[in-house]
């Protein structure tokens, strides 16, 4: 018997309609998510222990700028909900990976699949 949790997906923001989404695909996918619409620190995270970071918009990324310089030194992979129009943007604000509207299962499901290693490589 495995008592091993699922990989986590915290969710950084507030918007209760791609919370709702994202939590029915991560829970599909078979992972766990958490879900923050308050400032958490570095250490708090660490002590979520995710897997990913989403940041529901690219307005909310760019207001954590520090915390993302944080994320970037550890082993989670930071991802936001974007429009192709702002992928570059994002990834100048320290994105790994864009989930790009409108947000479908199979793209949640390829973005999770970079998680299986080193977001870095």
């Amino acid at each position: 018997m495995d008592l091993k949790a699922p990989p986590t997906v915290l969710l950084l923001g507030n918007d209760t309609t791609l919370s709702y989404l994202l939590g029915r695909f991560a829970e599909r996918n078979g992972n766990q998510l958490a879900i923050s619409s308050e400032n958490l620190s570095i250490k708090q995270i660490e002590l979520a222990n995710p897997e990913v970071v989403i940041f529901t918009s690219m307005e909310l990324l760019a207001t954590n700028r520090a915390l993302v310089e944080e994320l970037s030194s550890l082993d989670i992979l930071i991802m936001v909900c974007s429009s192709v129009a702002e992928e570059g943007r994002a990834r100048d604000l320290g994105a790994d990976h864009c989930l790009l509207h409108p947000l479908t299962y199979s793209d949640f499901q390829t973005a999770m699949a970079l998680t299986s290693g080193s977001k870095r490589t």
